[in-house]
């Protein structure tokens, strides 16, 4: 599609959001300019799980791959999935597999944030990073594995150390944007040459324009890297606000 030819027809994005997940949408919103306008769906498990685990996390991408057939009923022109555990906990090789499948039942593109923020890294040309995150152990293990799958080096890691059973009560992605903010800047990220932050519930988005000018080095957010990629893919650079260093490289 020629998107100049058509800038007086608004171009459509689709979200597919977990339902508790209250940060992916302000944060496209915040991203592009007002010739995009987003459109979102909820999807949520229809199992009982007490802890996030492979099995929650096939639960909810089945009834994602079921429910995006009623987002593509708005006709939007791209795509994008707001769950980054659900896309790396079984590796590079399904994520893809399950970017195929929300494609082919949108009938449009769908980027995925994991897939995304390892296309930025790649961009940046960037090999070392400092990863923090507001996971418990289960993802963040399953985090290392997808990572270490596309050789990068993890100079450093930091995620949420207490115990499953006290951090359900009050998970990190809740933190406030200050509380983020000071979770990250507590991690020493010597000889990194990216930060990256990988929840797409987590509010650092915001935060990401203080975090380079203090640290110095980029700092890659999961849903900065999906609507990057987004924007890339679908040509709608010139719909973006500028975030970041990866915005403007």
């Amino acid at each position: 599609m020629d998107f100049n030819a058509h800038l007086n027809r608004q171009f459509r994005l689709g979200l597919l959001v977990p339902a508790g997940n209250t940060t992916f949408e302000p944060d496209f919103h915040s991203a592009f300019s007002s010739q995009v306008s987003i459109h979102a769906h909820r999807v949520i498990a229809q199992g009982s799980h007490t802890y996030e685990s492979v099995e929650s996390m096939d639960d909810i991408n089945e009834e994602a791959v079921k429910e995006i057939a009623k987002l593509a009923k708005a006709r939007v022109h791209f795509g994008a999935y707001g769950f980054t555990t659900a896309t790396f906990y079984r590796g590079r090789v399904f994520a893809e597999e399950l970017q195929q499948r929300l494609t082919q039942g949108l009938g449009v593109p769908v980027i995925i944030p994991s897939l995304a923020l390892l296309e930025a890294l790649l961009h940046l040309q960037v090999k070392k990073i400092s990863v923090v995150t507001p996971y418990p152990e289960w993802n963040n293990q399953t985090l290392k594995a997808f990572l270490s799958e596309a050789s990068l080096e993890i100079v450093a890691f930091k995620g949420d150390e207490r115990p499953k059973e006290v951090a359900k009560q009050s998970y990190l992605w809740h933190q406030s944007l200050d509380e983020a903010k000071a979770f990250i800047k507590k991690v020493s990220h010597k000889d990194a040459e990216a930060i990256v932050l990988p929840c797409t519930a987590w509010r650092t988005f915001e935060a990401i324009a203080e975090l380079e000018a203090e640290l110095n080095i980029p700092v890659i957010t999961a849903n900065q890297a999906t609507i990057w990629s987004l924007a890339k893919h679908a040509a709608l650079e010139f719909a973006l606000r500028p975030r970041g260093i990866l915005f403007g490289s």
